[in-house]
Parts: C-alpha cells; structure tokens; sequence
C-alpha cells in the first residue's frame, strides 16, 4: 500500500496531484486545511492524505510506459473515470493478449498408448480360442439387440402415427375459424383491449411503468361503457383526471421545523437545501439556519458553508445526535432548520445506524426530504425507495426535471411507496429553479401538454 501526503493551493489542485501521481483509484483517507502560510506568498493551503495498493499503482505505471509523452498527457488531464477505463482496457488487453500467445506456442501432449501382455506369457487361453468365444458372444448379443431395436422401433413408429392424426384434427378445426387475428397490441399481455392499447403506449413511452399503466387502463375499461373506449379523447381524459386523482402533493410546506435533505449521491440533495432556504428567506421572509451531517464526502462541507455565508445564516456541522440536540436548543428562536444528509447507499449497518440516530422518526416538526434524480432509471429508484424506508421520509424532491425527456418514473414511484411530492428541480439557479409540485405540473410533465402547445404556436 503507497499512502502519501499531497499539499496544495486548493482542493482541485490537491485532488489534481492525487490523481496524476497514485491514479484514479486511490483512496483519500484524510483532508484538511492549513492555517500556516503555503510557498512564497504566504497564503493558506489544503493538505490531503491518499492511498493506492501496489497493484493499482503498478497498472497505472504499466498504462503510461505503454503511451506516447502527448498521449500520456492527455490521459493524466483526463476525468478519473474516464483515465480508469482506458488504464482498465489496456492491461485486459496485455493479458489477453499474453495468453493467446501461450496457447499458441504450448505443444501438443503426446499420449503413449496401453501396452497390451502377450496372453501366452501370461498363462491365458491362446488367441485363437479367446477369438471364438467373444464371435460366439458378440454374435449372440448382436442378435439380442436387433430383437430389441425391432419392438422398441414398432412401439415408438405407433406413438408417432397416434400423434400426427391428433396434430392433422388439430389443423382440420384451426382452418375452419375464420383467419382474422393479427399480431398482439400494446398491453394485451395484461388484459387490455385494442380500443385503449393507444393510451397504453402512450404512458409506457413517457416512463410510467407497464404494471401502472395497465392499471390504470384496466380501471378504465371496467368504468366507461363500450362504445365510449372506442374514443380515444374520451379515453385520454378519463386517465388524465384520473392521474390528477392518484397524485400526492405536499401541502403546508413550512409547517416544519427540521428539514432534513436524504438521499443517495449526486442526486442534487445540497442544491435542492440551498434553493428552498432562499424560497424561506426571500419569499416568506423566515429566520432559517443550515447545518450539515455529511462529514463523509470531501469538500461537502466546505460547499454548504460558503451558501450559508452568501445567505448570512448560521451554519454548523452535526457529527452525531448530541451535537443535534445541543444545536436545537441554540437555534431554538429560529423558523427553520435545514439539514444536508450523507449521500449514503445504505447498504452496511453504520450508515443506517447513523441516519436512524440524528432523523427523529415520526415527528411532527421533521420533514425528512427524499430527493431523487429524474434522470434515474425505474429499476434504481425503485431499490432506493426500498433501502430509504428505514428513514421513513415524508415526501419526494425529483432533481433534473429539465434534462430527462421522461417524467413517468416520477408518478411510479409517489405510486409504489404512497408518499406525496414536494417539489421539483427544474434547473441550476437559485432559487428559481425550485419549484412547489401540483398535480397539474405533474400530469403536465406525462402528457406533455405545455410542451405541444408551444410546438402549435410555433
């Protein structure tokens, strides 16, 4: 293991060192901030402490022996991801290619064959006796077998002749009904009829999930009469109001205290704290203060500090449940407490532990605010939803509304875990991009109505 210390200006150079010397699988195993005066200038510095193993190590050198100076340039000014992939694809291939080789270059064994005695040395019948027995024998078996071959061949051709005459009546009564089926529409695998396999593929294509959808279009069929399914606009507002039913939205959003932002990472937890602390601050004019508890990711804190001070509000770091509740009674004048949480995965017991330990669960005054990415596929919310329920949130935050072109994930998940929405992410300025979710906003996002009425207009 190569364990080194990195000092720099900042943290983006500090972390540019690490990934140019150890690669871009090493492991950061501390970070701080010098208060000593860094080079000539005297100005401050970040120091880090990182770690590689000896065989990562060994890759990276291997890769860049391999390169030319202007490629081994790009390739250290190159993402880590995307550095690690190419690292990754050259030492496969050396491998693969080294054992092609091998199995080129290795011999053919040579296998001897069995020495068989003479049977005279060794005190057995002659030769020409043991031949006569095994003809007699071989003779006798052989007949043996054909007796067998011949009633096992006769029973076998009956079975085959009862089979064909079953499969020729099956044809027979097929070619007397009337040859009119044509290939299977949207949602028939569910029961759905032709007259709404429309609106069935509509909702799948805007990412609502086939089991909702049919759902949904099953409620439908058993509602309306016959002759109205065959309606598509009829069709499509019956599940248009009946989205707008089935939609949970928040209401009285200010009436907690606590606010606590949890969720996995990169979903856009910190931003989304931001943007609703200046809703609080600008709008309802509030008293608000932000604290965090993610001590984990590098820099995390150091974020939320500077939006803290652009704001002019209190900031501190929470490192477990009794600086919490010594905080609470500092803050106790204030109208709202905003909480930045770990982007943890909750797949070990310390993160759930640490969570469950500073989140108060069915409180009142807490508001624990699941945020989620729009951009994420069904399948990963839905697992999770799943590992986020020992937290017991209270509501849903969807981030990157503007980049993702389907919105149905969003309305599966409500769905599935009977839980309301609170706001939506539609951008990066603050605090702009937040905004309250409604059910309108919600079937707008599916039916892209806002959306189609501009392309008219256009």
């Amino acid at each position: 293991m190569q364990v080194k210390k990195f000092e720099a200006r900042s943290m983006k150079e500090a972390l540019e060192m690490v990934k140019a010397q150890l690669g871009p699988d090493a492991i950061i195993l501390s970070a701080r901030d010098n208060k000593k005066s860094y080079g000539l200038m005297g100005q401050g510095s970040v120091e880090i402490t990182a770690a590689v193993s000896e065989e990562t190590l060994q890759k990276k050198k291997f890769a860049e022996s391999r390169l030319r100076n202007e490629d081994r340039e790009k390739l250290v000014q190159s993402p880590a991801k995307v550095q690690k992939q190419i690292i990754d694809k050259m030492v496969t291939k050396y491998i693969q290619e080294n054992q092609k080789s091998e199995l080129q270059q290795k011999p053919v064994t040579q296998q001897r064959y069995i020495d068989i005695d003479d049977p005279a040395e060794v005190g057995l019948p002659s030769n020409s006796e043991l031949a006569g027995e095994r003809i007699k024998t071989a003779a006798q078996a052989a007949w043996n077998a054909m007796q067998t071959v011949q009633v096992k061949d006769s029973a076998e051709i009956s079975v085959l002749k009862n089979e064909i005459e079953s499969l020729k009546q099956v044809i027979a009564g097929f070619q007397k009904v009337p040859q009119t089926m044509s290939a299977s529409h949207p949602g028939a695998e569910y029961g759905l009829t032709y007259d709404v396999s429309h609106m069935f593929q509509k909702l799948t294509e805007s990412g609502i999930a086939p089991e909702i959808a049919a759902d949904l279009l099953t409620q439908a069929q058993e509602s309306m009469p016959a002759i109205k399914l065959k309606n598509k606009a009829l069709v499509d507002g019956w599940i248009a109001k009946k989205i707008l039913d089935t939609t949970q939205v928040v209401s009285g959003h200010e009436a907690a205290k606590y606010h606590f932002f949890a969720g996995p990472s990169g979903s856009g937890k910190t931003s989304s704290l931001v943007k609703y602390a200046s809703h609080l601050m600008i709008k309802d004019n509030k008293k608000i203060a932000l604290l965090t508890l993610d001590t984990w990711k590098v820099g995390a804190t150091d974020q939320l500090k500077i939006y803290a001070q652009i704001l002019n509000v209190p900031f501190a770091v929470v490192r477990n449940k009794q600086e919490f509740d010594r905080l609470k009674q500092a803050l106790a004048d204030y109208d709202h407490i905003l909480i930045d949480c770990p982007g943890f995965s909750l797949k070990n017991l310390e993160e759930i532990s640490f969570l469950r330990s500073v989140i108060p669960s069915g409180d009142k005054m807490s508001a624990v605010h699941l945020v989620l990415s729009c951009l994420a596929k069904d399948s990963d919310l839905s697992e999770i939803g799943k590992r986020y329920k020992v937290i017991q949130f209270t509501d849903l935050i969807f981030t990157s509304i503007d980049e993702s072109i389907q919105h149905g994930n969003i309305y599966n998940f409500m769905r599935r875990h009977d839980v309301p929405l609170h706001s939506f992410g539609i951008g990066s300025r603050v605090p702009e991009d937040l905004e309250s979710s409604t059910k309108e906003r919600m079937l707008d996002l599916i039916f892209k109505i806002t959306k189609m009425k501009k392309e008219q207009t256009a």
